[in-house]
């Protein structure tokens, strides 16, 4: 799923994760080439629960937006400000950008 992400995301974005000692963890930081950043968690179940440390790691990292990506089709909202997405849907809004 990481690698699909990737070759789709924009010209010059950087990608990395964002992992702490106490457990807080995003599976995949795109910062784009204007500063804007992404939080991208996996999930590879048809549903996107996040874990508790995804919330404490957007609170550290405060991203523009924030993507649950899981292996169904659906589009909702998960949390304020966190979307979940399929992952064909994410790839197209990241070569959107």
């Amino acid at each position: 799923m990481i690698e699909t992400l990737l070759a789709a995301s924009p010209w010059r974005a950087q990608a990395s994760f964002y992992r702490t000692a106490a457990g807080a963890e995003i599976d995949l930081m795109i910062e784009h080439k204007d500063g804007r950043v992404w939080a991208i968690e996996i999930r590879r179940g048809l549903s996107a629960k996040p874990a508790k440390g995804f919330y404490q790691a957007l609170a550290d990292t405060k991203p523009e937006r924030a993507y649950l990506v899981h292996a169904g089709d659906d589009r909702y909202p998960v949390a304020e400000n966190v979307e979940a997405v399929g992952l064909l849907e994410m790839a197209r809004i990241l070569e959107a950008e």
